[in-house]
């Protein structure tokens, strides 16, 4: 997966739900700071990632998942095809 890719499909994870710094890294198989960094890209794309830390655990929120939705789906669809072979 592209890197581009791999930060729109954090967005969308974010739009379905909020979560944790651990379970974006486990499910992307990111490390911290490629996960912080995917989440710098977004937020310059748009995305209004809030980031909630109780103990020392990070939880991050899409606080605009309904504005970015419908582009964020056509985007991550036109992402996957995008080949130069076609």
């Amino acid at each position: 997966m592209n890197s581009l890719l791999t930060t729109l499909e954090i967005v969308a994870a974010l739009a379905r739900r909020p979560s944790t710094a651990d379970e974006l890294e486990s499910f992307f198989s990111l490390s911290t700071a490629t996960l912080k960094r995917h989440l710098a890209e977004a937020r310059h794309l748009g995305a209004d990632i809030q980031s909630v830390k109780l103990s020392k655990v990070s939880t991050y929120h899409l606080r605009n998942a309904d504005q970015v939705a419908k582009r964020l789906s056509t985007w991550i669809e036109l992402e996957r095809s995008r080949d130069l072979t076609s």
